[in-house]
């Protein structure tokens, strides 16, 4: 029966434009775990030491990126199949259509996938409805990617960012600042030296606000773009943490890829340039900054790559699209050893 349904998804996957694949093959999970079916695909045999960092207490060190479940509607499911922690969003304030579609294309051979979404989203007042509906039901650490909204201009920004901070605080158990996404217009102007500077004391002087008014300290992580220049990724890092915030995320797609379509490159294409940062980045950060590995992991190999070079927690996206559960299987295998 394993083997029936995760052939169905990867033929699902082929055969219907990408984004529909992507919703039709969620829905075929909310399915089996309504039935009460989603525990004979489960990795939760696999025995994993549990991880303590920043106060929070992690199953194992692999988890879902922010992107796949972009309301806040699976979290639940994907930890009830084994993963240690889920990123949803990216939300924004107000509810989003995102880009014109068709906005996902996928290249089999070369086991990649280009999209320019643009934050998709129902809003932070529905994303926060759902987490609060599911959360009882998720056993799992609980992060939540934040973003400018696309009509709010750069230098009004830091106003979005820190309403969704107050917006969701108290339910996430870490937050992702998220200024590196290629779809939205602007938005990696965030991370220029004139402006990351003045967001990041914004978000840190409402980090300590939100602190002392509910007595609960949620982390905070930087998502870092793949296309970063050498100088402005140390600059980055530097005034992240000279703000407190707690790690950095490596990466998000990349737009230096030789495909026609426009938008940002996951996947195998993206493998070897999410390493080569993610060593730039352990050289550049404090020990105390906790670094999530993200992009281009694709194999377990992979996996023990990222952790190898010091990666604390990883986390999965296109390979899990391609290989399903597998991939999760051999990831926590991989992990635990």
């Amino acid at each position: 029966m394993i083997n029936f349904l995760e052939d169905l998804a990867l033929i699902i996957f082929r055969i219907f434009p990408a984004e529909a694949a992507k919703n039709i093959t969620l829905r075929l999970l909310k399915s089996i775990y309504s039935l009460n079916l989603i525990g004979i695909f489960a990795s939760n045999n696999i025995e994993q030491p549990e991880i303590k960092l920043k106060n929070l207490s992690f199953k194992n060190r692999i988890g879902i990126a922010g992107g796949l479940d972009k309301n806040a509607e699976y979290f639940h499911i994907f930890s009830s199949l084994g993963f240690g922690f889920v990123e949803v969003g990216t939300v924004t304030l107000e509810p989003q259509a995102g880009n014109p579609k068709p906005r996902i294309f996928r290249f089999f051979k070369d086991k990649t996938i280009v999209n320019s979404l643009g934050f998709n989203n129902a809003g932070s007042v529905q994303v926060l409805e759902n987490i609060k509906k599911h959360k009882p039901k998720f056993n799992g650490v609980l992060g939540i990617s934040i973003g400018k909204s696309k009509n709010t201009k750069t230098k009004n920004a830091w106003q979005d960012y820190l309403h969704l901070m107050d917006y969701f605080y108290l339910e996430a158990d870490y937050l992702a600042i998220n200024i590196s996404s290629p779809n939205t217009e602007n938005l990696r102007e965030l991370s220029a030296r004139e402006n990351i500077e003045f967001l990041m004391n914004k978000i840190s002087k409402k980090k300590a606000q939100l602190v002392d008014m509910h007595k609960k300290k949620t982390p905070i992580f930087v998502k870092l773009s793949p296309d970063e220049t050498e100088d402005n990724l140390k600059n980055i890092i530097h005034i992240s943490e000279k703000n407190n915030i707690d790690g950095f995320i490596c990466c998000n797609t990349t737009t230096e890829h030789s495909y026609q379509n426009s938008g940002g490159m996951s996947g195998a294409m993206l493998t070897k340039k999410a390493e080569n940062l993610q060593k730039k980045i352990i050289k550049l950060k404090q020990d105390k900054s906790i670094l999530i590995a993200s992009g281009g992991v694709m194999s377990a190999e992979d996996v023990k790559v990222r952790l190898t070079h010091s990666a604390d927690l990883v986390q999965l996206y296109t390979g899990y699209i391609y290989q399903g559960n597998s991939l999760l299987k051999k990831a926590l295998i991989i992990s635990s050893s």
